[in-house]
């Protein structure tokens, strides 16, 4: 049966011939160009060129043409003419003759981690081109991504992409594109930058070689409730993505890696390697930022015995650049102020608040390191002739080791070594999920399972370890404590200072007898400062 369209001459050079799909911004169809004689990709769309409760529809259509067309990239739909005819814009296209990316995954199912790093690299490419002109796609996911014949990979439908200094896009209120592939900075109304679109990247190649998107719910306000705030559902056949995965879909856009470190790992991937830690903005501790610069503590990393160990040491003048030594499968990161990650910025009231902590915060680093006491101090008269120190205390020095702590294991030692008496240990959940039941239960984080889905587990509560905190929990216990003492539940940070020698391990809350059926991994890193 014919479709309403087809065979209609479009100004007088593109002829319809069948449509080729239908979205909210516009039906797009195959047309034929009768001047240079070649099929193009013609997109109707769907807003008349006058009208004025239209009118800011039509600038961003008018907006997704004159993006793309500043786009000159093989891995960018190319943009041919745009042209108004009854009523209506329509804009010509380079005609993909093959499938969008989620239609090929409906019909092969899940790809394999090389090939989806290698799709991953041609659409970061095309990302980076849209980024270099000052603009952002902002709707990327399997959808809206094309197949060549050859199977390579072209990023299309612009239909909500901004260019740099230009907020007339969307108004108070409006969400546009797909929740499950959004940056939680979208959702909150905050600032929305690459790295936005370098999350949803993430959550495309997470989605390409597992099946399943990693934010995905059966309703729209579930959806907006996991982006901002719940941990991504990776599963496990994403292999070696997986750490490409979890960086790029941290919460804070300051905390995802750089387009140049994702490229490097995708390309390890692709070649059927690990991927290399990537490093991102954590690589170093964060203790104020401001609109001209930002405030670090510089660290110097000593090389490690063991190969997942880093030792920092130390802290150098502010001129002088830091230095970060990648060690080991994971980035290692030390955070002298234990401060939770940054948190997302503010427009209006952040800086006279990040003003006043870096002041106390570098006060509190400078009385620590140079052992003087706080204003106010009663420690006998101040003389200025007192007898100066001759000798400066040892300054601390923090190991950082990180591990998968595995769902599918008991208990986990994150280093061989011993702590000693004294030692300052810090354990901090940083990404990842698990789940005691893979066939009934979603992935969670340390935190565990919910209230309701822990009773639904009631008649196998003889599993757990301990017997107080939910499935799924993230235990940790000390060797140096009393071994009458309970383990203990980590949340997302334990801290606690070793009364004795002793070893360090973290579980899941799941008895070794009921690991069978357990799936994800948590990922932590311990500090251990003496």
């Amino acid at each position: 049966m014919r479709s309403a369209g087809e065979g209609r001459l479009i100004a007088e050079r593109y002829l319809l011939l069948d449509r080729l799909g239908r979205g909210g911004m516009g039906t797009v169809w195959r047309a034929r160009d009768h001047v240079l004689e070649r099929e193009v990709a013609v997109k109707e769309l769907h807003v008349s060129s006058d009208g004025d409760e239209h009118h800011r529809r039509l600038r961003r259509a008018v907006r997704e043409a004159r993006t793309v067309a500043r786009v000159h990239h093989p891995h960018v739909v190319g943009v041919h003419d745009l042209v108004e005819y009854d009523d209506r814009l329509w804009i010509t296209m380079e005609l993909i003759d093959g499938p969008s990316l989620d239609r090929h995954l409906a019909a092969v199912g899940p790809l394999s981690p090389p090939h989806t790093a290698a799709l991953g690299l041609q659409l970061l490419s095309a990302l980076e081109a849209v980024h270099a002109i000052g603009a952002l796609h902002r709707d990327i996911k399997p959808a809206n991504v094309l197949l060549r014949r050859d199977g390579s990979a072209v990023l299309t439908d612009f239909g909500i992409a901004a260019l740099e200094g230009d907020d007339s896009l969307t108004t108070a209120g409006e969400l546009l594109g797909s929740i499950g592939y959004m940056a939680p900075e979208r959702l909150t109304a905050d600032e929305v930058g690459p790295p936005s679109d370098l999350w949803a990247l993430g959550a495309t190649l997470s989605a390409v070689a597992s099946g399943v998107a990693p934010f995905h719910r059966t309703t729209q306000a579930a959806a907006l409730h996991a982006v901002t705030f719940a941990e991504p559902n990776i599963p496990e056949r994403v292999g070696p993505l997986r750490p490409i995965v979890e960086a790029l879909l941290h919460k804070s856009p300051d905390q995802r890696p750089s387009a140049a470190a994702v490229r490097d790992a995708l390309r390890q991937v692709a070649d059927g390697a690990e991927p290399e830690p990537l490093t991102t903005p954590s690589d170093g501790v964060r203790i104020a930022e401001t609109h001209a610069a930002t405030v670090r503590v510089p660290q110097t990393v000593a090389d490690a015995s063991q190969s997942d160990t880093a030792t920092m040491t130390g802290i150098r003048s502010p001129g002088t650049a830091p230095t970060l030594v990648g060690v080991g499968p994971e980035p290692t990161v030390v955070d002298r102020s234990a401060a939770p990650p940054p948190r997302r910025r503010r427009v209006r009231w952040w800086w006279p608040v990040a003003a006043g902590a870096a002041s106390a915060l570098i006060t509190g680093l400078f009385l620590a390191l140079t052992d003087a006491p706080p204003s106010g101090a009663d420690d006998g008269p101040s003389d200025a002739r007192a007898t100066p120190v001759t000798s400066a205390a040892p300054t601390p020095t923090t190991t950082t080791t990180t591990l998968s702590v595995q769902s599918a294991q008991g208990w986990q030692r994150p280093t061989r070594a011993r702590l000693r008496r004294g030692d300052t240990v810090t354990v901090r959940y940083s990404t990842g999920t698990w789940t005691v039941d893979s066939g009934l239960l979603p992935g969670v984080g340390p935190l565990g399972h919910s209230a309701a889905d822990d009773e639904t587990l009631g008649f196998a509560r003889d599993c757990k370890v301990d017997a107080t905190a939910p499935f799924g929990t993230l235990l940790g216990r000390f060797s140096g404590n009393p071994k009458s003492l309970p383990s203990h539940r980590v949340k997302r940070e334990w801290r606690f200072r070793a009364a004795r020698e002793g070893t360090l391990e973290l579980r899941i809350n799941d008895g070794d007898t009921c690991l069978d059926d357990n799936e994800g991994a948590l990922r932590v890193s311990v500090l251990v400062t003496r």
